[in-house]
């Protein structure tokens, strides 16, 4: 991850157009024009693009893509379609570049050559993947951050070393030396979040099992059910994912029928581990927008 994060920087970095009269962008940060000549595309990209920006994200109820892979032709590529916010080029015999703000503000436009090379391909795209992500990821905070409580969010980083958000529209419910809890459960609405920070000293020599244990029982402990007894737990017969400190895994109500997926993030902080968590219930929705806002703010 961090060859690819190295990349980002660089790409991130090179110069926008510098002083236009542009419109805004277009589209949303989690779809991918893909411009390719029609050949090229069914020969050689369209399986590495499904392969890559179209893989399913992991610890989700049902299959949700990455991105939105959606691909036209250089003589397709006007009007509407020039002003999306997220631009893939590619073609062969010209030279691979980026540019951010080309045809519209808030855009990021790659162009990358093709090389007759199917593995290369895939090796380029996975690069140019993780720069469409790590560029979702800092819009979604810088976004969260303009109307974020500032107050909490000083007091979470004093209590525990880390940087975390708390959206405007969530409600704090317990905020202790122990354990931070806030929740966004609005009336007339399916759809309930939940976020934790707690930190403790590690003891177990399986550290990744220890922090679903610990916050498992914190799930047990505080998400209670309408009924006597019941309460939200790790789903038992799925896995959690673990990849780089972050964990993807789903919940569901015992003896119920509510469930969904969560999202923790571990940081170490002196003889303590931090742990935050990201929990959601959202039956009617498509979960990919809700994990990715937990990327952003956890």
């Amino acid at each position: 991850m961090m060859r690819y994060l190295i990349v980002v920087l660089f790409f991130l970095s090179a110069c926008s157009d510098g002083i236009k009269t542009l419109p805004s962008s277009t589209g949303i940060l989690s779809e991918v024009i893909f411009v390719v000549e029609d050949l090229l595309w069914e020969d050689h990209v369209k399986d590495v693009a499904f392969r890559t920006f179209g893989v399913p994200i992991q610890g989700l109820t049902q299959d949700e893509s990455s991105f939105r892979v959606i691909q036209v032709n250089h003589s397709e590529f006007k009007s509407i379609l020039k002003t999306h916010k997220n631009i893939l080029i590619i073609a062969k015999n010209v030279h691979t570049s980026n540019q951010q703000n080309k045809w519209a503000n808030g855009q990021l436009v790659v162009q990358l050559e093709f090389k007759d090379d199917d593995n290369q391909l895939t090796k380029d795209l996975n690069k140019v993947k993780a720069i469409f992500e790590f560029r979702e990821i800092r819009i979604l905070r810088n976004s969260i951050s303009k109307s974020s409580q500032k107050i909490q969010e000083k007091h979470i980083k004093e209590q525990f070393n880390i940087e975390t958000l708390i959206p405007s529209e969530y409600t704090i419910i317990k905020d202790t030396v122990a354990l931070f809890w806030a929740t966004y459960n609005p009336e007339k609405q399916e759809e309930i979040k939940h976020l934790f920070v707690y930190s403790f000293e590690p003891k177990a020599i399986n550290l990744q099992q220890e922090v679903l244990q610990k916050t498992d029982s914190i799930f047990a402990k505080y998400l209670l059910g309408a009924k006597q007894g019941q309460h939200v737990r790790m789903e038992k017969f799925f896995s959690p994912i673990y990849s780089e400190n972050t964990y993807r895994g789903l919940w569901k109500l015992d003896r119920g029928f509510m469930g969904g997926p969560f999202l923790i993030k571990t940081y170490f902080n002196n003889n303590k581990v931090v742990v935050t968590v990201g929990l959601i219930f959202a039956p009617n929705d498509r979960k990919r927008k809700y994990i990715k806002s937990f990327e952003a703010i956890l």
